[in-house]
């Protein structure tokens, strides 16, 4: 068993002649968005294309983060674009990033998961003071009626109604993966996830984000299971604790006008082992740490 880290030193600047090459490593992280892509009837065109202005994008705000001149040279040479395609794609990207909410849950899911997270029983009164889903429906939000947010979480198998009671399911809140919620879901998760990796390895702060996973292999496929399930288990204390922590302070500083957002997640993949093959054939083997 290792215990993988990305809190150590972070690794020297872009424009620094020691910063290793990381295409290599980026590419290991493409394989599994490239599944997804194709199961989901995206090639590899339609995607190429896609990526010019999220290219560009990110051109622009290195060349702020190093207080340079965003000119439609320095944005070409950063991004690898075409100058035409600078000029023809800035002006998009002037409206409203989408990736600016993109993850954040509904209030039907906030409201599922201080249910399962709260000290509340699983059957409700539909209305009435606390403990009643319409206090807790409006201890979320006050934009949305209680009403609405018990259809969702119907319609969803989270709850259920019945003689002027709501009761919930037991279980993890899963939105459908054809729903647009689900794909948000991972499309934020997974992107707060990179962006803590990125920060680690090239930012140069002094301040490092959590990013540590564990594993281990040689199992058995009962073995493994028993893990997944311990892990599912742990994270249902780690987010109990963290909604506990959290609302007191959202109902704190949201009215006082804070800024600032925060995603802590877990994960957890097994898959059968494959035969080790080297990232590039000019690198030597990674040395392991020693099993703990």
């Amino acid at each position: 068993m290792y215990t993988d880290s990305m809190s150590e030193p972070a690794a020297p600047p872009p424009s620094s002649p020691a910063t290793p090459p990381v295409l290599p490593h980026a590419l290991v992280v493409m394989q599994p968005l490239v599944t997804w892509l194709l199961r989901s009837g995206v090639g590899y065109a339609e995607f190429v294309a896609a990526l010019k202005p999220v290219f560009l994008k990110a051109a622009m705000t290195e060349v702020e983060r190093i207080q340079g001149k965003p000119t439609d040279s320095a944005l070409s040479l950063l991004s690898g674009l075409h100058r035409k395609d600078v000029r023809a794609l800035a002006p998009t990207l002037r409206a409203p990033d989408p990736a600016a909410r993109l993850g954040k849950p509904t209030p039907a899911s906030q409201v599922a998961t201080r249910w399962l997270t709260g000290d509340l029983p699983d059957t409700l009164p539909l209305a009435g003071l606390e403990p009643s889903f319409e206090a807790l429906a409006r201890s979320v939000s006050s934009d949305f009626h209680p009403r609405s947010v018990l259809q969702e979480l119907v319609r969803l198998g989270v709850a259920t109604e019945a003689d002027g009671m709501v009761k919930l399911s037991r279980k993890a809140f899963v939105p459908d993966v054809q729903h647009e919620e689900a794909r948000g879901l991972v499309a934020g998760s997974v992107a707060d996830h990179l962006s803590a990796s990125v920060h680690n390895l090239s930012s140069g702060e002094a301040r490092k984000f959590l990013e540590q996973s564990v594993f281990a292999d040689g199992l058995s496929a009962e073995s493994a299971r028993a893990l997944e399930q311990l892990a599912t288990s742990l994270w249902q204390d780690v987010l109990a604790a963290m909604v506990k922590a959290a609302v007191p302070l959202c109902e704190k500083d949201e009215p006082a006008g804070g800024d600032q957002r925060i995603r802590l997640g877990m994960f957890c993949y097994a898959a059968p082992m494959e035969s080790a093959a080297p990232i590039s054939s000019g690198d030597s083997p990674d040395h392991e740490d020693s099993p703990r």
